[in-house]
């Protein structure tokens, strides 16, 4: 049986002695996946590209060249009017290349920014704190079971007997029960 290769990359880079020619796959490779993100999302939503195209005040074929564009050619206000005619925001986030530890850790502190934010927002009056409160308790069920799957995912040597987080409801205790815990 041949060797197996994680990536197309991976594979490019050991059977080529041309390092360049990897470097330049990798490049074509990274720079059209902001345009495949683009093609995706708007399917995703059922929206054709004369649709958005009509939105954008464009024409259908300016939306497939931009579906098809690599990096470079695509302007940021193309991704403003895309994402508005998508009916979505645009975020572009500046920082260092992170591992992924990293990059869980920003986007943890990120989480507790937003968290606070609705923290703050709870003071205003009853109903937003009733929603604020309702929110967390479902976040909080959410992140558990997201962090529970993860969990799970690790290699069976690597895993501990026994459960490595566990979350207890409070109960009730009988009065023969409180009596064993004096």
């Amino acid at each position: 049986m041949g060797k197996r290769y994680k990536t197309v990359s991976e594979m490019i880079r050991q059977l080529s002695e041309d390092k360049e020619f990897g470097d330049k796959f990798d490049r074509q490779i990274s720079g059209q996946t902001l345009s495949k993100t683009l093609f995706a999302m708007r399917c995703s939503m059922g929206i054709t590209q004369s649709e958005i195209a009509s939105k954008m005040n464009c024409t259908q074929s300016r939306i497939s060249k931009l579906e098809k564009s690599g990096v470079d050619a695509i302007k940021v206000s193309d991704l403003i009017a895309y994402a508005q005619a998508l009916g979505l925001n645009l975020s572009i986030s500046f920082h260092k290349e992170m591992t992924s530890v990293e990059s869980v850790r920003f986007h943890a502190l990120q989480i507790k920014k937003h968290l606070d934010y609705l923290a703050d927002l709870s003071h205003r009056d009853d109903d937003i704190f009733k929603g604020v409160k309702d929110f967390y308790s479902e976040y909080l069920v959410n992140i558990l079971r997201l962090f529970k799957q993860s969990v799970e995912k690790l290699p069976k040597e690597s895993v501990q007997k026994g459960p490595v987080f566990e979350v207890y409801a409070p109960t009730e205790i009988s009065d023969d029960e409180a009596l064993l815990l004096k």
